[in-house]
């Protein structure tokens, strides 16, 4: 008789842990849900509409269009042989990539590049867009003068975006350091 009682005393344990750790987890989930939620919308009202196409990463320091220094050395660097590939992913997305070679014509060695390729659609509006910076992330010497390297950008377009749809890869440099 009493062996009954203790083993339904222990099964009403085990329910009001499961109940209490339910909860505990549940609360947890729905704390995690609104911190994402929270950071998404401080992401996105930024003032400048989010375009899809990679992790628009930016290089800390740069010099960047409207400098002086920025445009006038903007020049002085070349990007030549632009070379596309595209090719489709599981999800559904474009996935574009284009080769080019950079080469530092003036007299400064570069520390920090940033580079941004834009994908245009056939009416030429920008549909996505990706920021890379092969100096220092791919090489960590500095581009010296005179001197060339190969880089790649990659782009990812939103599912909807085919190779059909797209006229042209525009590469820019958006970011220097010296």
């Amino acid at each position: 008789m009493f062996e009954t009682e203790t083993e339904q005393m222990k099964e009403e344990k085990r329910s009001r842990t499961m109940l209490v750790l339910g909860g505990i987890g549940a609360l947890v989930l729905a704390g995690v849900i609104v911190f994402l939620a929270q950071s998404k919308r401080a992401t996105t009202n930024t003032g400048t509409p989010q375009i899809p196409g990679g992790m628009q990463v930016r290089l800390e320091g740069a010099l960047r269009a409207g400098s002086p220094e920025f445009d006038d050395y903007k020049n002085k660097i070349t990007l030549e042989n632009k070379e596309m590939l595209a090719a489709q992913n599981l999800t559904g997305m474009t996935r574009f990539m284009v080769n080019l070679r950079v080469t530092n014509r003036g007299d400064k060695a570069i520390t920090g590049l940033e580079l941004m390729a834009k994908v245009l659609d056939l009416e030429q509006k920008i549909v996505a867009q990706n920021t890379n910076r092969p100096i220092p992330n791919s090489r960590k010497a500095p581009l010296q003068p005179g001197e060339t390297i190969r880089v790649s950008l990659v782009v990812d377009t939103p599912a909807k975006i085919t190779e059909g749809d797209v006229s042209d890869i525009i590469p820019e440099i958006s970011g220097l350091k010296f």
